[in-house]
């Protein structure tokens, strides 16, 4: 699969703001199902994995009435706030996580967010701009038949892939600034400080949003659900240092943009000096040339050598020893 491609959706999965839904059998495999069976499904059940499109009317008002999710809970999933945050409701977890955006004509800073709510039984996430990674779990399940087999696994798989591509992005970063790096020498600085600003620029757009997620997957942590199993929670730990090792690269990488910009504002500085340095030597070489032919250029009497063929040779010799004596004291002054 293309890593900056999204699977185009089947258009029937999107009926109503349904996305996808799908039972897991507990053994890496899942079945799609509608509507109807969403809204006639008991926990008793098969687990449930409900992806649906915030932006619906009928989703809002499904999860608003018979989601049977709490007023508070409801009204988080479906708000436009996406700041990272986890906390436990009356009757489950929600957790607010961002991912990547790796949908075409989009910035990678422009972050995606996926609302999850989950009892242990049901796992109902919302997203209102395409998510890779959410894709990429569910064809896990239903092509691949190798996904999670349960609800729990299926929440840390789904946090486990939107932190992969975090990496993977990270990574990027660091190739961009070696790439900046490796052209200093030849490249052409200002074009090479633009690049650089606009990947700086990014980076910090990133940060902004995953220092507010590494405290919400430390906040989950500290107060895990009560139906993540032992196994789990490691791999909660795991994820929740990966998080951490991401915002250490991350500020890794923008201090080291820091130091290549200053690098490149030194260079850019020191060829303004070199050339300036030349023009000031060149201007103080033909200063005293300017002034000797300014003075015999005045148009009044009593100019000597008017009359006399030799003169003009007689003031071009003149000139070559005094440029002579020019270059001879700069030399001896360190200036050549």
């Amino acid at each position: 699969m293309n890593e900056g491609q999204i699977p185009p959706p089947n258009p029937a999965d999107e009926e109503d703001g349904l996305i996808f839904a799908c039972t897991l059998d507990g053994k890496g495999s899942a079945e799609t199902v509608d509507w109807d069976y969403v809204e006639k499904w008991t926990p008793e059940g098969p687990p449930l994995w409900l992806h649906v499109n915030g932006a619906s009317p009928r989703v809002r008002e499904w999860i608003s009435a018979g989601g049977g999710l709490t007023e508070p809970t409801a009204g988080v999933m479906l708000s436009p706030e996406s700041r990272p945050r986890v906390f436990r409701g009356a009757k489950g977890y929600v957790a607010v996580l961002r991912g990547i955006n790796l949908n075409p004509g989009s910035d990678t800073e422009d972050m995606v967010s996926l609302r999850m709510w989950s009892d242990g039984h049901r796992l109902i996430t919302v997203r209102e701009e395409k998510l890779k990674s959410v894709r990429e779990v569910f064809e896990f399940l239903t092509v691949e038949r190798d996904g999670p087999g349960t609800i729990p696994e299926l929440c840390l798989r789904l946090a486990e892939q939107l932190t992969a591509k975090i990496g993977a992005v990270v990574l990027d970063y660091d190739d961009q600034l070696d790439a900046i790096e490796s052209e200093m020498d030849d490249g052409d600085s200002v074009e090479l400080r633009r690049r650089l600003g606009d990947l700086r620029q990014e980076i910090v757009g990133v940060r902004r949003h995953l220092a507010p997620q590494r405290e919400a997957l430390n906040q989950l942590m500290a107060d895990p659900p009560d139906w993540l199993g032992q196994q789990q929670v490691l791999m909660l730990r795991e994820l929740t240092d990966r998080s951490q090792r991401h915002i250490e690269e991350i500020d890794a990488a923008r201090e080291r943009a820091v130091v290549l910009k200053d690098d490149i504002a030194n260079r850019l500085s020191e060829t303004m000096n070199r050339n300036m340095y030349v023009l000031s030597i060149i201007a103080g070489i033909f200063l005293p040339l300017s002034f000797m032919t300014g003075l015999l250029g005045i148009n009044v009497g009593g100019m000597p050598g008017v009359d006399s063929a030799d003169a003009f040779w007689i003031t071009c010799g003149i000139m070559v020893a005094l440029l002579g004596v020019e270059l001879y004291l700069f030399r001896r002054l360190g200036w050549l």
